[in-house]
């Protein structure tokens, strides 16, 4: 089971998009995924679809002391061979997470207890674009993170921040597999100069995936709670090479 972080502390940059997105393709060559929402803004659950305000049971029950959820009443099936874990009630997790700080880096382990015998390949984090207590939960607890960077300068400027964040915590910069660049526009110079500055700052760290194209099919498929894969067939190809970059991972 790879457990895999898309993080980035600057939001905008098209992150929850492409957790959906990357899990839906992984479920559709047959791995099985589970695509935990941990992101204030619960995003997800609108991208696949799946009405946000209905009444279920989600990763706060998982954590409320006064619960007696487990894992398995937690997860909707969103999709064939994709799951999710919606979150509720942010404010509440983020303070329970506090109040057990001094475990935080074995917090999920215990609160994602029962998920190695759930056959998953994958487990994917869409996280918030902080740096909270929540996310060094998952920064511990994941092997590898995926950072989506929009090209403009402050957002590439503005990496080197995670890479304090994971000194911080004394976490290897190993774990940083793929920084995906989203938002490409070819037809502009700065786009052009910006993603050759992306590449040469990762020199010869086969890190820096195929850049995602800006593209309207990607928002109007989000719009209506689907997926590029269930939208729009020439809009998809663009993250063939990055799935493949994604399965390759040992």
């Amino acid at each position: 089971m790879k457990k895999i972080a898309f993080y980035n502390n600057k939001g905008g940059v098209g992150k929850s998009t492409l957790a959906v997105n990357i899990a839906h393709a992984l479920a559709k060559v047959d791995y099985k995924v589970l695509l935990i929402d941990l992101d204030s803004q619960n995003d997800c659950s609108l991208m696949l679809g799946i009405d946000r305000n209905q009444e279920r049971k989600s990763f706060y029950d998982l954590i409320n002391p006064h619960s007696a959820a487990n894992i398995k009443e937690c997860i909707i099936e969103a999709r064939e061979n994709l799951d999710l874990l919606p979150n509720s009630k942010y404010e509440i997790i983020e303070k329970e997470f506090n109040n057990n700080a001094m475990f935080l880096t074995t917090l999920l382990d215990e609160k994602l207890a029962g998920l190695e015998e759930m056959d998953y390949d994958y487990v994917i984090f869409d996280c918030s674009p902080s740096r909270s207590i929540i996310n060094s939960a998952i920064l511990f607890f994941i092997d590898y993170i995926f950072i989506p960077v929009q090209l403009e300068i402050p957002a590439i400027d503005g990496l080197a921040t995670i890479f304090d964040y994971l000194e911080d915590l004394r976490l290897d910069f190993a774990k940083i597999k793929l920084i995906i660049p989203n938002m490409y526009d070819s037809r502009t110079n700065e786009g052009r100069e910006n993603l050759k500055m992306l590449e040469e700052s990762f020199a010869g760290q086969e890190i820096v995936t195929n850049p995602v194209y800006r593209r309207i099919k990607i928002t109007e498929a989000t719009k209506q709670g689907k997926t590029i894969f269930e939208y729009d067939e020439e809009a998809q190809k663009q993250l063939y090479p990055i799935i493949e970059r994604v399965v390759e991972i040992d």
